[in-house]
């Protein structure tokens, strides 16, 4: 028997290959039909190795989505991350502001209640010991009170992360506090000097102490309240209850609290103040006016303000704001006490000057004070020009 050839060169080796190939053009054949169902002439010259591979590449082609479709699923992917991250950043600035605020009060009714121990507990049991007795009196326990007060007054100055719906509040605060510090320390350096006036000391004192404590509760509080209100957190209210007074003065016998509290608080009286006149670096601003400031002048402010109402009025503020080109200054002074009709002149200072001709725009503003009606005189406005 001869060998039967086997491989390529086999006659089965042959068929087999005859009928692979036959299927795989036929294959091609439908796969270019269902495609492109129009040509009917499809030419069957290219190689194997090409027809072979059409079918898969016509496959993947199919199941590719389009590019535009692509392009629109990107976009709003983008769309998406961009609002994702906008809102998270708002919600983080809106929680940091709370904070700051919630931060403010707190800090704030910590330094009065600090300030209202201070005297309580501390100053009231020194003067009541003494009995207005200089001889009687326990001065280093005197020192020491001083000495708090003025912490006190120290703190509310430098505190820099006022909240900017604050700004009108934290004036009054350091005032009130700042009166305290000077009313102790004026008692502390009487009952260690020889003159024997303590015991006007005294009086005076008490005096300045009831005026901070008009400051703290007519306008302070009111002030921060607003400011609250304004900032979306009237839960943090409870925060600003009315702290107690700085003393107890009817224990210390000058309880005249009733009767000139009564007269300051009477809604029917009629209260008021103005704006009389405003001087910058001794050149005088009229509403609507230039002033050229040249050479060395400074821009330092003198601002008269009247008080044309029939009561005496506490803690009166004042405040200068300057827009440069560069920043928007703003500083202020309290007028402690301003009798009927009485006219009182305050500075108002720390400006930084502008660049060279360049006019500033400022305004001065004086109260208004607790039951003022007629407001439109408590505003002057003007420029400022800084010349050669």
């Amino acid at each position: 028997m001869a060998e039967r050839p086997w491989g390529f060169e086999s006659p089965l080796a042959h068929t087999v290959w005859r009928i692979f190939t036959g299927l795989l053009t036929q294959g091609v054949f439908m796969a270019r039909r269902r495609r492109r169902p129009g040509d009917r002439t499809v030419s069957q010259k290219s190689s194997g190795a090409s027809r072979s591979r059409e079918p898969r590449s016509g496959k993947r082609r199919e199941r590719m989505l389009p590019p535009w479709l692509t392009m629109l699923g990107s976009l709003l992917l983008l769309i998406l991350a961009f609002a994702f991250i906008f809102f998270v950043a708002r919600g983080c600035v809106a929680t940091q502001e709370a904070t700051q605020v919630r931060k403010y009060v707190t800090n704030s009714d910590s330094l009065l209640s600090e300030s209202s121990n201070a005297g309580n507990n501390d100053l009231q049991g020194v003067l009541a010991n003494a009995g207005g007795d200089p001889a009687n009196l326990d001065v280093d326990a005197l020192a020491q009170a001083a000495s708090q007060t003025e912490r006190n007054y120290r703190q509310a100055l430098e505190y820099d992360e006022v909240p900017p719906e604050f700004e009108d509040a934290q004036p009054y605060l350091v005032s009130a506090l700042g009166i305290r510090a000077s009313a102790t320390g004026d008692l502390a350096d009487a009952a260690s000097s020889e003159t024997g006036n303590f015991g006007e000391a005294v009086s005076v004192a008490v005096e300045d102490y009831r005026l901070s404590d008009s400051i703290v509760r007519n306008h302070y509080l009111p002030e921060s309240q607003a400011a609250l209100e304004k900032a979306g957190q009237q839960g943090d209210q409870s925060y600003l209850d009315e702290p107690e007074p700085f003393m107890d003065y009817e224990q210390l016998g000058f309880d005249t609290s009733a009767a000139s509290a009564g007269v300051r608080d009477d809604p029917n009286a009629r209260h008021g103040i103005q704006i009389k006149g405003v001087e910058v670096a001794g050149e005088q601003l009229s509403p609507g006016e230039d002033v050229v400031l040249t050479g060395s002048a400074e821009p330092v402010f003198a601002v008269t303000v009247v008080n044309g109402g029939e009561v005496v009025e506490a803690g009166v503020p004042v405040e200068v704001v300057m827009d440069t080109a560069a920043e928007r200054q703003a500083h202020s002074a309290t007028i402690p006490q301003m009798e009927p009709n009485g006219a009182v002149s305050v500075e108002v200072s720390g400006f930084r000057p502008g660049e060279l001709e360049e006019s500033a725009e400022v305004s001065v503003k004086a109260g208004p004070v607790e039951y003022e009606e007629n407001q439109r005189n408590n505003v002057l406005a003007g420029t400022v020009t800084f010349g050669i």
